[in-house]
């Protein structure tokens, strides 16, 4: 209780911490495309695949692959693990001085619901990240090791149909919000502030197992004491599924 307690005090302190720091700009788009292969009733396979973009559309910022098994409980509970590998690239106004690498271990429960016509979907997880650690002591700078650390992320998102179209179709809705907390070291100490994603998309169906989103994102996080980035996004999202389960 303490620990909760203890996220939501971060949380909520985060407008007056805003008020106190400077907020950089890096517009940006991300461009994702997700997977997601289901092997039985109860068992599926997921990938995303991620690159984005920083100046709108002018340079690559980071490139992600992320796969993923999960384990349908119940109709409203999931659980899941993953893998995900990340690479920063030199773009962007808080970049690294060279091409970096990141490796994330995760572990997730996601809780489906219904509230009127919404559908909420609740995700908590937990990542057991491996950092490569760049040496800026000697020139050009080299990659020297690399660290461990932990983080929580909650994501809730509400999806609903908001305009129907013709053959039954409609133009879908999308909020989204994640909040993700780092730990000191490589355990689950002094928890702290570390990004908040947000999210307002537009979707249509492209087909029964496809859906496309557009739509406006702002992604936010702490880069020191007293810095934070705010970068406002463009997101563009492709999801096409599989079912093994049905008869050709």
């Amino acid at each position: 209780m303490k620990y909760i307690v203890s996220i939501l005090f971060i949380l909520i302190s985060l407008n007056y911490t805003n008020a106190q720091t400077k907020i950089l700009k890096d517009n940006g788009a991300w461009l994702t495309l997700t997977n997601k292969i289901k092997i039985s009733e109860k068992i599926s396979i997921s990938n995303v695949t991620q690159q984005r973009r920083v100046n709108f559309l002018k340079n690559t910022q980071g490139f992600l692959y992320s796969p993923s098994i999960n384990y349908k409980i119940s109709n409203r509970v999931t659980v899941g693990a993953g893998f995900m590998h990340y690479k920063y690239f030199t773009n962007g106004v808080s970049h690294a001085s060279i091409n970096k690498d990141e490796y994330r271990y995760y572990q997730d429960v996601t809780v489906n619901s219904m509230l009127g016509n919404f559908k909420i979907n609740n995700r908590f997880r937990f990542e057991e990240r491996v950092i490569d650690l760049i040496n800026a002591n000697v020139t050009p700078n080299v990659i020297d090791g690399s660290k461990y650390v932990n983080r929580f992320r909650y994501r809730i998102q509400a999806t609903t149909n908001l305009v129907k179209l013709k053959n039954n179709t409609f133009i879908l809705g999308k909020l989204s919000n994640e909040t993700r907390i780092r730990f000191a070291g490589g355990g689950i100490n002094e928890p702290d502030f570390d990004q908040n994603n947000f999210a307002a998309l537009l979707g249509c169906k492209l087909l029964t197992n496809s859906t496309v989103w557009i739509g406006y994102g702002r992604y936010y996080y702490k880069i020191d004491a007293s810095h934070y980035v705010s970068n406002n996004i463009l997101h563009v999202n492709l999801s096409y599924n599989f079912d093994l389960t049905k008869k050709a």
